[in-house]
């Protein structure tokens, strides 16, 4: 975090002893999705820390690089040295404070006033982040700020109020009503040289909002400025951290975690080494019981502030690392008893269990052996279950076929005593007719009447028509049955009251009057007329082979 904050808490170790109290009974807090998401890429970010801090380091060669001609102007030079400072500034304090001092002698050899003005301020900000603050307010207390431009003005005003606030943090649970004051009054003149809309404004101003408990007027300032940053930028790092502050103020914990997450995901993106919201994150989490993450977390804070040298963040991570570490190697101990229990537990269900599976193995031998045994017998009766299935299937044959013959038996009975008694009628009116012409003598109109054919046409086509009605009635679909075995440019018309010759043939075939000399004698064909027609429905069919008939044979069955 850019800003160092002065929080009305008491000191951080009395927080810590008492938290890791009320820890030791606790579970550790489930952060919410958010958090835990920002938490998730925290983790990510910092197992890529090396690929940020090379990309860093490459900037800095780069820069370092230009310094190797011998014919770079002293200006040129100058400028180098100061982007090298400010690509140090919190990157590594050692470098940091050789390049500034570096500028300033630079600036001293070519008597440029203002350049070594700029020079003392930045050394003073770099002895208040090593701790000296004594020389580095006596260093700003020596510099004459009455010619300055007003970005000069705002950057001394600026290193006051940050030397201030370095010492009130170095001097945690310490009297520091002074130096808060000494603060406050930096921090007005600042913002009394400060356009409202620029950075140094926004940070002081609301740091100020938020101290004084007018919280709707930093938190309004700071999202719309929020707004405007891009990530993994300084800027970016600073203002996330003031939104934690501002959330902190408000009792809002997990919203304080949120930003302070972020704040230290793009301060390790920017290769920040001198950062405080890792830090501040720790503590947080250690407090909730997420000792893992917590202790994580310090370390790497550690890591950053051994990296950069600066003595102040080294004392801050200090007074917190060796409680978070005891806490979490107590936690990993109790978790190694817990597992260590928990491994006897296992394998003495493991020993019991390998005498159930003993057990277990003889028994399934058994019921193994017995399985066979049943599968024998079901084979057996699956065999028995088939050939009574088979009896079954054929008994079925046997029953629908009777009961087909048992209808068509009493469809052509009916039929059959139909026609009968029409014929007896008729011969009994025909033999009267005759007893009364040769009682009378008329031997001629009996000669007439008998010669005449008319009779045997109109009693044929009554018998085809008794037929197709008798047929169709027992087999009505029996046409559209037949044409299904004949192709479609060859089907006959369905008309469902008559047959035609070549139909009236195979109704017969169908009926099981297969002989061709029948055949000719029912209908009064020719043996060759029953021949050809036979002959001529076969080459219509699908499958003008012998099984065609055969096929006919079953149409309409009930099978």
């Amino acid at each position: 975090m850019g800003k160092n904050l002065i929080t009305t808490k008491p000191s951080i170790q009395t927080t810590l002893l008492v938290i890791m109290i009320a820890a030791s009974s606790a579970l550790s807090g489930a952060p919410k999705p958010r958090l835990d998401s920002l938490l998730n890429v925290l983790d990510q970010t910092i197992n890529e820390e090396e690929q940020f801090n090379s990309s860093k380091q490459k900037q800095i060669n780069y820069l370092s690089s230009q310094l190797n001609n011998k014919y770079l102007p002293n200006e040129n030079k100058y400028h180098i040295y100061c982007d090298l400072y400010k690509a140090y500034n919190t990157y590594n304090f050692d470098s940091a404070n050789v390049y500034i001092i570096k500028s300033a002698q630079l600036a001293q050899k070519m008597n440029k006033p203002m350049w070594i003005e700029e020079s003392k301020i930045q050394l003073a900000l770099i002895n208040a982040r090593s701790g000296m603050f004594a020389d580095a307010i006596e260093i700003l207390k020596s510099i004459d700020k009455s010619k300055f431009n007003d970005e000069l003005l705002i950057l001394y005003y600026n290193t006051f109020v940050e030397t201030y606030i370095y010492h009130i943090e170095y001097l945690e649970g310490s009297p520091v009503e002074k130096l808060v004051l000494n603060r406050n009054a930096y921090r007005d003149s600042l913002l009394g040289n400060t356009p409202p809309d620029s950075y140094d404004y926004v940070v002081n101003y609301t740091i100020k909002c938020i101290e004084d408990q007018t919280h709707e007027q930093s938190e309004k300032m700071l999202f719309d400025y929020f707004s405007k940053l891009k990530p993994d930028t300084r800027e970016y790092s600073v203002i996330t951290s003031l939104i934690a502050y501002h959330y902190q103020s408000k009792g809002k914990t997990e919203l304080q975690q949120e930003y302070l997450a972020m704040s230290a995901i793009s301060d390790l993106k920017a290769a920040v080494k001198e950062n405080n919201s890792l830090r501040l994150l720790a503590i947080l989490l250690f407090e909730e019981g997420q000792l893992d993450r917590a202790n994580r977390y310090i370390k790497q804070s550690l890591e950053d502030a051994n990296f950069y040298h600066a003595r102040l963040r080294n004392l801050q991570i200090a007074k917190v690392l060796p409680i978070i570490d005891k806490a979490y190697q107590t936690d990993r101990e109790i978790h190694e008893q817990k597992l260590t229990r928990l491994l006897s537990l296992v394998s003495l269900l493991s020993v019991i269990l390998m005498v159930v599976i003993y057990f277990a193995f003889k028994q399934m031998r058994k019921v193994s052996r017995a399985r066979s045994e049943i599968m024998s017998i079901n084979a057996k009766l699956n065999e028995l279950n088939e050939n009574l299935q088979r009896a079954n299937d054929e008994q079925k044959r046997t029953n629908s076929s009777l009961a087909e013959a048992n209808l068509i038996k009493e469809q052509y009975i009916g039929s059959f005593l139909e026609l009968t008694t029409e014929y007896i009628d008729k011969f009994d009116s025909f033999k009267t007719m005759v007893n009364r012409k040769v009682l009378a003598g008329q031997k001629n109109d009996l000669l007439r009447l008998t010669a005449d054919s008319e009779d045997s046409v109109r009693d044929l086509k009554k018998l085809y028509e008794s037929f197709d009605k008798a047929f169709l009635t027992i087999y009505p679909d029996f046409v559209t049955e037949l044409n299904k075995l004949l192709r479609e440019d060859e089907q006959y018309p369905v008309t469902g009251k008559s047959l035609n010759q070549e139909l009236r043939i195979f109704a017969l075939i169908r009926l099981g009057i297969t002989d061709s000399n029948k055949i000719a004698t029912f209908l009064h064909y020719s043996l060759r007329t029953v021949y050809n027609y036979r002959s001529k429905v076969k080459s219509k069919a699908h499958h003008p082979d012998e099984k065609f008939e055969e096929h006919v044979k079953h149409i309409c069955s009930l099978v």
